[in-house]
């Protein structure tokens, strides 16, 4: 038994809450299942790349290793190394059309990191955090981090942007919204026209405000995209924007964390932003971004090979449509992204109306296949499908889902 009395709030709120993060569970449950037994295990739970690095990252550490000077593995800046920031700078500045600077860029130990020093800087307690919904779950307990509120707004039937239900949310308190496009869970990629409605509605919200609405632009999943599609960005149509980004999914390097956050130019406070964030970056126990992933991503990024091959997650995306929609799961296509977000068959609906999506959840782990109950991203009704697997975990789960799908009662 926990003696809640020893801990803080945050963390009887968060890590003790029954729903903590329902996808590291399943992993966990993934991880004990091929333990007690050489049986398959088909594991769509958590966004873990299964591609390994391109070769020419391995190439570009070894090669440092070999030939770094002294003083490689030092302390470096807070906010990192300048001429790995100017990179960044330079590479975002073309992508987006901003004119970003070495001094607004800062690594971070993943978007995670990112996101935790962004919203840290600009949050008070009290405040609240806007994000649409299905959300990424995690976005709960960085609000409550700092003592802030999350509050949801829904998005339309496609998981496309619902620019008046998100002002119908702001309120007095509100401060920051997040913008997180492709989107986890749902695949979604906000189209241009959509951002450029919500930095209308924002600008002309913030300007009767003594305090301005904050963009935070989670974007780890931007070089993930299908059928040729571009991601749009917010930081061409409003000026309060932090850009946060990754590189754990398109260089499959998730376990060595590396990531950074952007300040718009146009930003009003910018030069005390690009003091404030490295500060927290140091204060929360970052320090700086691990400086071994630093150096490599001048050295890989932009470079023939210098990602995976991200058409893999597409494949299997596209292997799921027809397959899941014939056993009566509404499947609005992915865009991007590294997941899939079907609505459960009716059936399932109405037999557990708001537990369908756990309870199938549950009925596929007992076949040794795991993906995550929809509830936790504030969708019962659906589950979320993680595309960064083997083709053959597909075709493994699919079987399972054909084995479960249509007996939403009974063993």
């Amino acid at each position: 038994m926990v003696d809640e009395n020893t801990i803080s709030r945050w963390a009887v709120a968060g890590a003790l809450d029954a729903k903590d993060s329902a996808t590291r569970k399943m992993f966990e449950l993934g991880l004990r299942l091929r333990r007690e037994s050489d049986a398959p295990v088909y594991d769509l739970s958590l966004g873990n790349p299964h591609l390994e690095p391109p070769s020419i990252w391995r190439d570009a550490i070894v090669t440092m290793l070999q030939t770094e000077p002294p003083g490689q593995h030092r302390y470096m800046p807070n906010a990192g190394f300048g001429y790995v920031r100017a990179f960044i700078a330079e590479r975002e500045a073309a992508r987006f059309g901003v004119p970003f600077i070495e001094a607004d860029v800062i690594m971070t130990v993943g978007a995670a990191g990112a996101m935790a020093i962004a919203l840290r800087s600009i949050v008070d307690p009290d405040e609240e955090i806007l994000a649409p919904s299905p959300f990424f779950p995690d976005y709960e307990h960085y609000a409550r981090a700092v003592g802030a509120k999350l509050v949801l707004a829904p998005t339309r039937a496609d998981f496309s942007l619902d620019v008046p239900a998100l002002e119908r949310a702001i309120g007095d308190r509100t401060r920051v919204v997040v913008v997180n496009s492709p989107n986890n869970p749902t695949g979604a990629i906000y189209t241009d026209g959509e951002l450029a409605e919500l930095g209308r509605m924002l600008a002309r919200v913030s300007a009767a405000r003594a305090r301005p609405l904050y963009v935070l632009e989670d974007s780890p999943y931007r070089d993930i995209v299908f059928d040729g599609s571009k991601p749009a960005s917010i930081l061409a149509h409003y000026d309060h924007v932090i850009h946060i980004s990754s590189h754990s999914k398109d260089l499959g390097l998730a376990g060595e964390r590396i990531g950074f956050a952007a300040i718009s130019p146009r930003a009003p406070g910018r030069a005390l932003l690009q003091r404030v964030l490295p500060f927290a970056n140091r204060v929360l126990g970052f320090v700086s971004a691990p400086a071994l992933m630093q150096r490599s991503l001048p050295l890989v990024l932009g470079k023939p090979g210098g990602r995976v091959d991200t058409g893999a997650y597409e494949r299997n995306a596209r292997a799921f449509y027809e397959p899941l929609a014939a056993l009566g799961f509404a499947v609005t296509p992915a865009r991007g992204g590294l997941f899939l977000f079907p609505q459960v068959p009716a059936p399932w609906v109405d037999a557990f109306g708001d537990a369908a999506g756990e309870a199938l959840a549950q009925r596929l782990a007992e076949r040794r296949t795991l993906v995550v109950p929809g509830g936790t991203f504030g969708s019962p009704h659906h589950i979320r499908i993680a595309l960064c697997v083997p083709s053959t975990d597909v075709e493994g789960a699919l079987a399972a889902f054909r084995d479960v799908a249509a007996r939403p009662k009974g063993p």
